[in-house]
């Protein structure tokens, strides 16, 4: 049987998944900048907006990395798991690409500085 108030309650809840949805999960902004850092310090910052390859030298040797229209991704690195390349483009706020075993990050700066779960 079901009454007034389980109607109200359902609806109370669905109303505040969508409210949380919008406030926590929504699409994040359009990053500008590409911060590299090797071994905890940074050694490149590049405007997402010029095309380029370049080459970054890390802890096991060489990872290239390209940038193209607006984003960023590692082509080629000499870690045994290749996860950097296989984690694919970059372009917005607060994403980050990693090889740990060569001590390079990647990481999108935009307007609004994004977090995640891990950060909270």
């Amino acid at each position: 049987m079901i009454k007034a108030g389980d109607i109200f309650i359902l609806i109370l809840a669905v109303a505040g998944v969508g409210a949380t949805y919008g406030a926590l999960w929504a699409p994040r902004s359009v990053g500008h900048t590409a911060v590299i850092t090797v071994d905890h310090q940074v050694v490149k910052e590049l405007p997402l907006g010029t095309d380029v390859e370049l080459t970054i030298n890390g802890a096991i040797g060489d990872s290239r990395l390209a940038v193209d229209q607006g984003r960023i991704r590692f082509i080629d690195s000499p870690c045994p798991g290749r996860y950097c390349i296989h984690s694919g483009w970059l372009s917005r706020t607060g994403q980050v690409a990693a090889c740990l075993p060569n001590g390079i990050v990647v990481e999108i700066l935009g307007e609004e500085r994004e977090y995640d779960a891990i950060n909270l």
